[in-house]
């Protein structure tokens, strides 16, 4: 605890989570308790260092803490968000459907940082997920989110799926589906793809 205006203040929250790093690294024999423990700080950023620690065990006894955190919540989304992370590297298999369902969660913003993880994960799964989810919606910023998520998980079909919104989708899906394509903009031979399909909508519309 430091001295502040006021008061005091925590400012050894940095420095548990090195720490936490450190017990992982040696192969500490109590350290999922302590992680459980680091889970529960009153600081976010201990809380979200938490969670990277327990992926980085590799310790599959780790999920049942990550899976607790994501149900019980957190005021810190990059909390849910490190938690999301943590259980698709340590579990990816049984932890695909629970990160999925949080795509219809009430707060946006979680919603968001489901899409996101799902997208980071590459797993082949999570396309499906990430199309229903999109097909469900009706909000414009999530619905944008998920077609960037899409074009994240860098698969075939996804591209495809992209690049057919392209031709065929709507203006504003058309659009965004572009924005989503646009990490592939150093790959000619793709680009060319959304040219071609760009053309074709163009050609339809009789532009």
């Amino acid at each position: 605890m430091e001295p502040v205006w006021g008061g005091v203040e925590d400012t050894a929250a940095h420095l548990r989570g090195i720490c936490a790093l450190g017990l992982v690294r040696m192969n500490y024999s109590d350290v999922m308790n302590e992680l459980a423990d680091l889970l529960a700080d009153p600081k976010p950023e201990a809380r979200v260092t938490a969670a990277k620690a327990i992926a980085y065990t590799g310790n599959p006894q780790g999920v049942p803490l990550l899976r607790l955190k994501t149900r019980i919540g957190d005021q810190a989304p990059q909390v849910i968000s490190e938690c999301f992370s943590a259980l698709l590297q340590l579990a990816p298999t049984d932890s695909l459907a629970i990160v999925a369902g949080f795509l219809f969660d009430p707060k946006e913003q979680i919603c968001e940082l489901a899409a996101l993880t799902l997208g980071e994960s590459r797993l082949e799964e999570a396309f499906d997920h990430l199309r229903n989810c999109w097909e469900q919606t009706r909000n414009v910023e999530l619905r944008r989110t998920l077609l960037l998520a899409i074009g994240m998980l860098r698969q075939d079909k996804a591209i495809d799926f992209l690049i057919s919104l392209v031709a065929q989708g709507k203006d504003i899906d058309a659009k965004d589906a572009i924005a989503a394509l646009a990490i592939y903009r150093e790959d000619r031979k793709l680009w060319q793809r959304v040219d071609r399909a760009s053309e074709q909508r163009a050609n339809q519309l009789g532009l």
